[in-house]
């Protein structure tokens, strides 16, 4: 739009520079002369000045858009990165919660009958190079893909040791799409799993649901819920953040 009328005020100086300059190589009329001497001439001058003033000043915003669009394409990249090496670091906090997981005692069953033991989940190459394939894609910002890329890799893979992680990513990338019901269904999915590491990170993130979803009553209970299980940790603190947030609000 600017430029279009940018180019429409450049296209009406040069017209009116155009018939300024004809009417300065015409004779000039005698009675024109005598009934408005030199009349014609300055308020071409002025209007043309006028015109040449607003292109200026459109110029100079279109500097200034220019200038806002790239300082803010360069803060965009930067929270690209950020979040990112954000995604690097859950990933991690989940995986080696995973293992620490893994390698405690199982409790020892009540009832009496011989029970048989859980098979190690484990990781195969194949499995890491595509799920590191699909959280790629998550912290690329290809949410779709990423989703669909993990569900499929818990499709071939639902004993993997990196099972849980998967599931986890996909109610992440569903959150992060505003798929907010659906995601909700797939936290639930990570918290019910027995002993899941992720679990508090599922609760945390039920309550941001919530929260999105207007449901505050919900919201303040799990997010209640979650400082109750798991105090002086990073959920629990982020969980205070978030019912500070909406007592502000008024919720």
């Amino acid at each position: 739009m600017r430029q279009r009328f940018t180019r429409s005020l450049l296209v009406l100086a040069v017209s009116v520079a155009a018939v300024s300059a004809v009417a300065a190589e015409r004779p000039p009329d005698r009675r024109a002369v005598v009934a408005k001497p030199a009349a014609t001439e300055p308020v071409a001058r002025s209007t043309l000045l006028d015109l040449l003033s607003q292109l200026e000043e459109l110029q100079s915003e279109v500097r200034k858009l220019r200038n806002t669009v790239e300082v803010q394409g360069h803060e965009l990249e930067q929270l690209k990165g950020r979040q990112r090496s954000l995604y690097d670091d859950l990933d991690k906090r989940l995986r080696d919660a995973e293992r620490r997981g893994s390698t405690q005692a199982p409790v020892a069953p009540v009832a009496a009958g011989p029970t048989t033991p859980a098979a190690p989940r484990t990781i195969t190459a194949p499995q890491q190079q595509e799920y590191d394939a699909a959280f790629e894609l998550m912290k690329q910002g290809l949410y779709d893909r990423a989703v669909k890329a993990f569900r499929a890799f818990l499709a071939r893979h639902p004993d993997s040791g990196l099972a849980d992680n998967a599931q986890y990513w996909i109610a992440e990338g569903n959150y992060v799409l505003r798929n907010y019901k659906l995601a909700l269904e797939e936290f639930a999915k990570v918290l019910n799993a027995p002993q899941n590491p992720k679990a508090p990170d599922a609760l945390l993130k039920i309550g941001y649901v919530h929260y999105e979803l207007g449901a505050y009553d919900k919201a303040r209970k799990t997010l209640s819920e979650v400082q109750e299980r798991y105090p002086g940790t990073s959920v629990a603190k982020l969980a205070a953040g978030r019912l500070d947030k909406m007592k502000k609000e008024g919720h």
